[in-house]
């Protein structure tokens, strides 16, 4: 459900030029690097998913999210 949220605010907002951030509006003429940012987010939370359904259907060997806890090491354990 998330990758079909994201893949549609990537498409409204490629087609459209405008996204919605935490705090604000980004235009794609007025603030690019906002607009980008946002965008990019978008992107990163689509390909998570995706390598989280790899893994779950075993085309993926690595964990994905063991991944990211050693690359962040900061991040705190549950």
């Amino acid at each position: 459900m998330l990758a079909l949220a994201a893949a549609w605010g990537i498409y409204s907002s490629l087609s459209t030029g405008i996204t919605q951030g935490e705090l604000c509006q980004y235009e794609a003429d007025r603030e690019p690097v906002g607009f980008f940012m946002v965008v990019l987010g978008k992107f990163l939370a689509l390909f998570f998913c995706f390598a989280i359904v790899l893994h779950a259907v075993g085309l993926l060997a690595v964990n994905p999210i063991t991944a990211i806890k050693q690359m962040l090491p900061w991040l705190p354990n549950p």
